[in-house]
């Protein structure tokens, strides 16, 4: 009964948390609120205390930047297991309610019978008795549909938590560990429509690390994933709920800039792309030194542009301007 209350109260919690932000109960809203509920992972409290004080609450924006930031990597056929998993447990639970229910239906009939009998006169000692086996079978029934229940209450409870978890880190790049394209996808779609929604702004950045190829010919690919992943690390340690990175594609990164138009964007990244341009870097392997490694950039606004894949492209067009004109630039979108 205990364990029952206690997952009753978390429910609460978590309806609570999504009711008071005005958050649909979709299973990465859910799933933020719940993790943030249970407090078993200190960085994504913190995450979600800090968005909290800087909006007054959790935005839709705010949610969508949480969810990939704070996302890890699983097999979708894993994803698959825990649905499956939790149908069974599922259709158990409403196995176990109808066999309650046809208890009961059953132990109706016979009070009904004996009650007709005993009107009667006829054999009051065996109604009786049948009304105490039938009684204590129904009971013995009751109980062990009350158990099977709560069991696959219980298992269901632990497979949705899995289930919304793996559909999180589905959205996960395996070399970098940032957000993927299939997560970047929807976190622009989400971005567009509370831009719109709340009537803000948001910038996007497409990166693209400044002579890739070349890297890989001399070095070796595996070297090259280390380059990938000392850019994608630098992008994202200044990431937070208003700035989200996502590996694009090879060796080429998304960043979106809630809040920001493309001159303040610009602002942000470049500072980013001096402190990466500054570096010496050596391989720890070998202590070979590579030199410098650089990105170039192209960044575009949602004004004027009706739809996500129209910015992608207008940054995508100031991206090659900024190779053609050296590399190791940023340039603005027209």
């Amino acid at each position: 009964m205990a364990a029952t209350i206690e997952a009753r109260n978390l429910w609460d919690r978590i309806g609570e948390l999504l009711f008071a932000n005005s958050l649909d109960p979709t299973v990465s809203n859910f799933d933020i609120c719940r993790r943030y509920v249970l407090g078993a992972d200190d960085a994504l409290v913190r995450s979600v205390d800090q968005a909290i004080a800087r909006h007054g609450g959790l935005t839709r924006t705010a949610v969508a930047g949480l969810v990939a930031l704070h996302s890890r990597a699983i097999a979708t056929d894993e994803i698959i297991r825990f649905a499956q998993e939790a149908r069974q447990k599922a259709e158990e639970a409403a196995t176990a309610m109808g066999d309650a229910q046809d208890g009961t239906r059953r132990f109706a009939d016979a009070l009904e019978a004996g009650a007709s009998t005993l009107a009667t006169g006829q054999g009051p000692e065996l109604v009786i008795a049948d009304l105490l086996a039938e009684t204590r079978l129904m009971t013995e029934r009751a109980w062990a549909a009350e158990d099977k229940i709560r069991k696959a209450s219980e298992e269901i409870q632990g497979l949705r938590a899995k289930l919304a978890e793996a559909s999180l880190t589905a959205n996960s790049d395996p070399l970098t560990g940032l957000p993927n394209r299939r997560a970047l996808e929807a976190r622009l779609r989400n971005a567009f429509d509370a831009a719109k929604d709340e009537r803000v702004t948001f910038s996007l950045a497409i990166c693209d690390i400044d002579n890739f190829k070349r890297i890989n010919d001399t070095h070796g690919h595996p070297i090259g994933d280390q380059v990938i992943k000392l850019i994608a690390s630098s992008l994202s340690r200044v990431g937070s709920d208003s700035l989200f990175v996502a590996r694009y594609g090879g060796e080429e990164f998304v960043v979106v800039f809630d809040g920001n138009e493309p001159d303040e964007a610009m602002s942000r990244l470049d500072t980013i792309r001096a402190d990466v341009a500054a570096r010496q870097v050596t391989l720890r392997q070998t202590g070979e030194t590579l030199g410098r490694v650089t990105f170039s950039s192209g960044i575009s606004g949602m004004r004027g542009r009706r739809d996500v894949s129209a910015m992608l492209k207008a940054a995508d067009e100031a991206l090659y301007r900024a190779k053609n004109e050296g590399r190791n630039r940023i340039c603005l979108a027209d």
